[in-house]
């Protein structure tokens, strides 16, 4: 899917939708005052996007206004959702003292669960968890949203694939790191919970693209030091990949499932030092402190959300087996080196 609008607002609205499925005729779905809906199917026709291949028939734009949107000019607030995928396009709330910022923080963990986006979420008009799970020209229109001055991106993205239009975005880039072998404990754990999954006929869908990552894991023996040695000698080239140094991968790649290699590090390191804000697991109040500076947030920090303790225990298990540095090597050099620098800094002021 793609999107653009032309024009926007206050109370009305050029745009165009390109849908997955080129054969559609896109819909809206506008919601007024938290009680109102309408669902209005596209009408204007747009050749130029017929001629790019990205629409069959052209007909796949909206003006929308209070003519085709009855109540859209009184409405206090308003949502406007693409209709068939549920994707929030522009939010309205009169009078709202929303940041003045646009913030992409790249969580490459497999929890996505740092818990300062609670304290961002608020924040900000438009907010995109998960976002990698959104779809490469979909994303790249997210990214690209010019119309937003307000704007809070969360979730894993290969950086590098996405850099043009994060540069052009004028994006606040924050990241917190993460013990390697803590995020290597919790992802191998969250394979064997979707092993599990799996094993329902009606869910199997859900891990179809992981069967080899799920069926490794869930044949660990992860009691037992000489067995995870065992296991992780025979360990596949699939499983590797997904399991090998994330933060790496998301600061270095430009493609899903390139081979990394050491150049990958030198990479991350630059991709890292154009980072706006970078915090570690270990300096949870630093890093909360840093982002209230940095976004001119007020009141409490949220708590730190403590790693439970079959995690912890795992991941010092792992720092035993030697045959998995490959798959932390990496991100451990740059954890350690983030971690120096703050614990300097920290300790200095």
């Amino acid at each position: 899917m793609r999107f653009n609008f032309n024009v926007v607002g206050p109370a009305s609205f050029d745009l165009w939708i390109a849908p997955d499925d080129m054969r559609r005729t896109p819909r809206l779905r506008v919601v007024l005052d938290r009680t109102k809906e309408a669902v209005i199917e596209a009408w204007v026709h747009y050749p130029q996007l017929k001629d790019f291949g990205w629409h069959a028939h052209g007909i796949c734009g909206f003006k929308l206004d209070a003519e085709s949107c009855p109540g859209l000019d009184q409405a206090s607030q308003f949502d406007i959702f693409d209709g068939d995928t549920n994707i929030l396009l522009y939010r309205h709330r009169a009078g709202a003292a929303y940041r003045q910022a646009r913030v992409l923080a790249l969580d490459y963990t497999i929890g996505q669960d740092n818990h300062a986006r609670d304290m961002l979420f608020p924040e900000f008009a438009l907010a995109y968890f998960g976002i990698h799970d959104m779809h490469f020209d979909l994303l790249r229109c997210v990214i690209d949203i010019k119309y937003a001055d307000s704007m809070l991106l969360q979730g894993s993205l290969l950086l590098k694939r996405y850099e043009d239009v994060i540069q052009g975005g004028d994006y606040v880039k924050t990241i917190l790191v993460v013990d390697p072998y803590v995020e290597l404990a919790k992802r191998i754990l969250w394979l064997r919970r979707m092993a599990e999954i799996g094993k329902d006929p009606v869910q199997q869908w859900r891990v179809d693209h992981l069967q080899g990552p799920c069926a490794f894991a869930a044949g660990l023996d992860l009691g037992s030091v000489s067995a995870l040695r065992k296991g992780f000698d025979r360990i596949d080239m699939e499983t590797y990949n997904w399991l090998e140094n994330p933060l790496t991968r998301d600061l270095s790649c430009t493609f899903p499932g390139e081979p990394m290699k050491p150049g990958h590090w030198t990479l991350a390191i630059e991709a890292l030092s154009r980072f706006h804000v970078i915090g570690h697991q270990h300096f949870w109040g630093a890093y909360t402190a840093m982002l209230a500076d940095v976004l001119k947030l007020e009141g409490p920090a949220p708590a730190e959300r403590r790693v439970p303790e079959p995690v912890l225990e795992l991941a010092e298990t792992l720092s035993r087996v030697k045959n998995t540095i490959g798959l932390v090597e990496m991100d451990i050099n740059l954890s350690d080196k983030v971690y120096t620098i703050i614990e300097a800094q920290w300790e200095k002021a």
